[in-house]
């Protein structure tokens, strides 16, 4: 009887060790994976129109700031996003996903806007140092709504509204205004 116990516990323990095993295969990605997912070449076939414009989800965009400031802006030009000037060279990548964070009311744009690294502008400080100048995040709209509403999204989905800097009905964008890198999206509301 206790050689079926000790054979019965030592399966069990074989089971969960595997099982264990496969989970966190399945879920960890190493960072050799993780550079190689985030240089992805845009794929035309995976360009995928939505309301909002003609987002290629895959599209990553890089470009190095510096004192000057510069202008990082996707294919189809509906995101836009200008920096200001800097008091050092940064080096900045812009991506997309589809946004997957819920809302209580109103309805979530379709995009969520990536601005890598998250560096806080206060801290490091802009060139042009009398006054701030934000981060401008300009982007396309779905024209049947009238207004939207920009937020951060921190870790785990919170929203946090960010400056709605203008709204330019005639061609349908709108601008939002920031400090630091980090993801950004809106909700529309009528």
């Amino acid at each position: 009887m206790n050689k079926k116990m000790i054979l019965l516990a030592v399966a069990i323990g074989v089971i969960i060790g595997v099982g264990i095993f496969v989970f966190l295969r399945q879920t960890y990605v190493s960072p050799e994976q993780q550079l190689l997912t985030t240089q992805q070449l845009p794929n035309p076939q995976q360009n995928t129109a939505t309301s909002a414009g003609g987002f290629n989800y895959d599209e990553i965009i890089k470009a190095r700031i510096s004192s000057k400031g510069g202008v990082l802006q996707n294919a189809d030009g509906s995101v836009i996003v200008t920096i200001p000037p800097l008091s050092k060279d940064i080096d900045f990548t812009i991506s997309f996903k589809r946004s997957d964070y819920k809302v209580s009311s109103g309805t979530a744009s379709p995009v969520t806007i990536k601005i890598y690294p998250d560096v806080d502008l206060m801290a490091i400080g802009v060139s042009s140092a009398s006054s701030p100048i934000p981060i401008e995040i300009k982007a396309k709209y779905d024209k049947q709504y009238n207004l939207m509403v920009p937020y951060l999204i921190h870790g785990k989905g919170r929203l946090s509204a960010v400056d709605l800097g203008s709204i330019d009905r005639k061609n349908n964008s709108f601008t939002m205004q920031t400090f630091h890198g980090g993801d950004y999206s809106w909700i529309y509301v009528n």
